[in-house]
């Protein structure tokens, strides 16, 4: 792996993260304010270390507010709003207890996509 991409990597957090959060930002679903509200939470909570956030432009489930997916869970959220934020960060993200009405889908990622011992495998 080149230097370049190992110090891109290690800014990214990627050798302490245990959680991903990818957040619906489309104009439809209103999630830039919602992202921005997790950040803030992410940070206040001192989870910046183990929790990253992503934006992406769609998750392919439009609904009426922002969709959001916990890594590696795999734990889907509907409706979220700044207001919210908070319980997802606290219960969920630094307590490990998911925010079950707040939840419409589970999906773990049970299987291991690439064996520790060869991570460059592709």
């Amino acid at each position: 792996m080149s230097e370049k991409l190992q110090k891109r990597a290690r800014k990214a957090r990627v050798d302490t993260m245990e959680r991903h959060v990818l957040v619906c930002v489309d104009d439809d679903c209103g999630g830039s304010g919602v992202a921005k509200a997790l950040r803030k939470a992410i940070a206040a909570h001192g989870l910046r270390s183990t929790v990253s956030i992503a934006k992406v432009d769609c998750l392919d489930i439009c609904t009426k507010g922002t969709i959001a997916v916990v890594y590696p869970e795999g734990t889907w959220y509907a409706g979220l709003k700044p207001s919210r934020v908070e319980r997802l960060v606290t219960e969920h993200l630094r307590d490990g207890r998911v925010v079950t009405d707040l939840v419409f889908h589970r999906n773990s990622l049970a299987s291991v996509c690439w064996p520790p011992e060869s991570p460059t495998q592709g």
